[in-house]
This record gives structure tokens, sequence and C-alpha cells, in this order.
């Protein structure tokens, strides 16, 4: 049985590791350069960094454990305003992750929905995430939640540059459940 909870700064060093053995599995395929994925990994899920990002207000973590090991995680960030989306109270879905050993378990949906209910009791209009364009599988399942597509950008990673759809839902008629 998959347990989520809302993560602490206890959970940091699990938060740390998921994030880049996730981030590994899901994307790094994709890099031509391993100095620049291996930089990233290093520096965006450094474990001081995921502390000071798990003590500040508007982030807000919950991590996935099964069996007491955890296997993925979620984040919202309130107040976190978008070129691409129109809106007083903001808020952005900035990751949902997991093993890959743990595709299919519902995982996914669960954290989303968590994190839709936690936006709404904050009193967010919208919820925006970034999407890799190439990640078909995730943009059909954010698309099959009613988002849609609101803009496009480019991310740079080391030397590498990425196409992402910024896509956008907005949360007053969103529905509560999963399709």
């Amino acid at each position: 049985m998959i347990e989520i909870r809302r993560a602490t700064i206890d959970d940091a060093k699990h938060i740390s590791y998921l994030g880049a053995i996730t981030f590994d599995q899901s994307f790094g395929h994709l890099f031509h350069d391993s100095e620049g994925l291996k930089h990233y990994l290093d520096t965006t899920f450094d474990l001081e960094k995921i502390q000071n990002s798990l003590v500040k207000s508007d982030n807000l973590y919950w991590l996935a454990v099964e069996n007491n090991l955890p296997v993925g995680y979620g984040k919202l960030q309130l107040n976190a305003p978008s070129e691409f989306v129109e809106g007083t109270n903001v808020c952005k879905l900035q990751k949902i992750y997991f093993l890959n050993s743990h595709v299919g378990k519902g995982i996914g949906g669960r954290l989303q929905q968590l994190i839709f209910d936690e936006a709404k009791t904050n009193s967010c209009d919208y919820l925006w995430l970034s999407a890799l364009k190439e990640n078909k599988e995730a943009v059909k399942f954010y698309e099959r939640n009613n988002y849609y597509i609101a803009g496009e950008h480019l991310f740079v990673i080391g030397k590498q540059k990425f196409d992402f759809w910024v896509m956008s839902k907005k949360l007053d008629a969103a529905k509560t459940e999963n399709t």
C-alpha cells in the first residue's frame, strides 16, 4: 500500500535522492552532455537546497512511501505567477516525480489530487506547470485532467536546450476527481 503524506524538513534527504534519481530516470537519456546533467542534478537536488525549499511557506511537498521506502513526491508552489496565465492568485504544480518501478500505481493521480485540493484551499484561481513537449505521455495525462496549453518556453540545462509547454488549469471549474 502506498501512503502519501505531507513532507517535512526531516524528509529532505528522501526528496533530494528521489529528485535526482527520478529526473535521471525520466530525462537523463535526453542529455548529450553527461557533465551538464550531473551538474544539474547536483545543484538542483542538493540536500541544503531542498532543506531551504521545504521551509519556505509557499512551497508545499508531499512524499509517497511504500513499505517505509520513499518512492515519489510532489511539490506545489503557491504565489507563482506565469506570464502565460492570468489570475490574481496563481500557483504552480512544480513537480510530480516517482520511481519508474512505480509507474501505473496511481501515485501521479493521487499526488495531483492532493495538489489540487491544497491549491483550492489556498484560493488559487489557476494552477500551471511546465511539461516537456517530448514527454507525450505527461502532456496527455495533463490534458485528460483539463489542462490546456497556455504557452511555451525554453529551458537550458548546461549545453542542452529543452522545449516546454506551459499548461494551465482554472481551478474553480476543475474536476475534483481524476479522469
